[in-house]
């Protein structure tokens, strides 16, 4: 797994000319931004066009200097990034006429229900990046990794995932013990990267 810190991954968007920190970086938050607009009541549309413009403004920001560590967490200057894109996207849709009859007013969740979901947004995104590096990582091949899946994450019984997969229930079982064994060492290494 070659995922950079956090810390690394900004020291690296200062370098205009550093094409790839930016690949990774969109990779990296574009899609806690989408769901995250999403979540606030943007259409699939209109939250892809403000992942992008946080993405922008945040780009811009950061490299005239507008994040400092010491003023606060990173995840903390994203969020408001993200909300301000979010509300500018509600006023586009408002002054477009789009919704008939709605308030001018643009209702926000308070600070903490918007970082419970962004934070929340955050794990669905690392959990996502976590299963395609146990793909990539593992040595299991695919039916174990999806009776790993269809099991722990979606609730299916052993029994019912044996049957459609043609598997033992005690395979299934086997399964889910390996790739959770491993998804959570991918996971902490992620975390850490994300976090650092």
């Amino acid at each position: 797994m070659q995922t950079r810190t956090t810390t690394a991954l900004l020291e690296d968007l200062a370098d205009p000319e550093n094409e790839s920190v930016w690949v990774e970086f969109d990779a990296r938050f574009r899609p806690i931004l989408a769901a995250f607009g999403r979540r606030l009541g943007l259409n699939e549309e209109d939250a892809a066009d403000a992942a992008q413009d946080a993405l922008a403004r945040f780009v811009q920001a950061y490299r005239s200097g507008g994040y400092d560590r010491e003023r606060g967490r990173l995840r903390s200057w994203m969020i408001g990034i993200a909300r301000n894109a979010v509300r500018e996207s509600q006023r586009k849709r408002l002054s477009r006429r789009e919704v008939r009859g709605a308030s001018a007013v643009i209702e926000m969740p308070d600070n903490g229900d918007v970082e419970l979901i962004w934070e929340e947004e955050a794990e669905r995104a690392l959990l996502q990046e976590g299963l395609r590096e146990l793909r990539k990582q593992s040595k299991a091949n695919e039916s174990t990794i999806r009776a790993f899946e269809l099991l722990a994450l979606g609730g299916r019984s052993p029994a019912s995932v044996a049957e459609e997969l043609g598997m033992s229930s005690n395979d299934v079982y086997l399964a889910k013990h390996r790739c959770l064994q491993k998804l959570r060492a991918i996971l902490t290494d992620l975390r850490e990267a994300y976090e650092g």
